[in-house]
């Protein structure tokens, strides 16, 4: 098979999957890796794909900013199971730091009984843990409608004190290339000081999360973090996770 024929094919493949891998690339068209890494670099040029390790992806797309209210009402089942998902991973006895937005607030109902701290800077993870067996403490300080959370120096003050095991973020956007992204300044700083302030990392993003961008990097794609959604990630997208050492968990994994 010629080159252009075989990276016409390669681009369809990325298109309806999303993710290749090279070495089911050089099984299907019977040719070494070297000659598939060499396609790749071709069409990478070609703005086509990005290549990553073990592979390439379709070229990330940028997140569509929504409102608080806009994304109440944006993957509601899919965060529910994400967040039944990562409720297996909060232990009693845990000290924990949970993030502001929608994500959050589906992730506190399902923990509210355990017998846990939790760190947050939302008011409406506040307002969902009010009166549960979950003590809560609030970073307080220049309130945002926006994210409806603190922010600022005064809850940038209060974090600085506190150190949790386990930080649960929830970015809006998560890519190989381009990192942990978030759109809202007023939280940033809050989401980039608790992950420095914890023993673990988890990323809690929704499937339609993934390879996209965002205005504002939080974080390279770490190793050491682990990243929960939901079962409805692409397979493709998970095989590259994987090879390139992230650890995915869409609640089909033992613990």
């Amino acid at each position: 098979m010629i080159a252009n024929k075989r990276q016409s094919l390669i681009v369809d493949k990325i298109q309806i999957n999303g993710a290749v891998s090279a070495t089911e690339l050089a099984k299907e068209f019977k040719v070494s890796i070297e000659t598939v890494r060499r396609d790749l670099m071709v069409l990478e040029k070609k703005n086509l794909l990005e290549r990553v390790h073990g592979g390439a992806i379709a070229v990330g797309k940028m997140m569509t900013y929504h409102t608080l209210s806009e994304r109440k009402g944006e993957s509601v089942e899919e965060k529910i199971a994400l967040s039944i998902t990562a409720e297996k991973l909060v232990c009693d006895g845990d000290v924990i730091f949970i993030d502001s937005g929608t994500t959050p607030v589906y992730f506190a109902r399902r923990i509210k009984e355990k017998n846990i701290t939790v760190v947050t800077a939302s008011l409406e993870v506040f307002n969902e843990l009010s009166g549960s067996l979950a003590k809560v403490i609030l970073c307080g300080g220049e309130y945002s409608s926006e994210s409806a959370s603190f922010c600022g120096a005064l809850a940038l003050e209060t974090l600085s004190k506190i150190y949790v095991s386990k930080a649960f973020i929830c970015p809006s956007a998560v890519s190989l290339k381009h990192g942990i992204c978030d759109f809202s300044q007023d939280i940033y700083p809050i989401q980039k000081q608790a992950m420095e302030r914890c023993d673990k990392v988890y990323i809690l993003a929704s499937s339609d999360k993934f390879e996209r961008n965002g205005l504002l990097k939080l974080s390279e794609m770490n190793k050491d973090f682990i990243y929960v959604t939901d079962g409805a990630l692409n397979n493709e997208y998970k095989k590259i996770y994987i090879e390139n050492g992230i650890k995915i968990m869409t609640g089909e994994e033992k613990l």
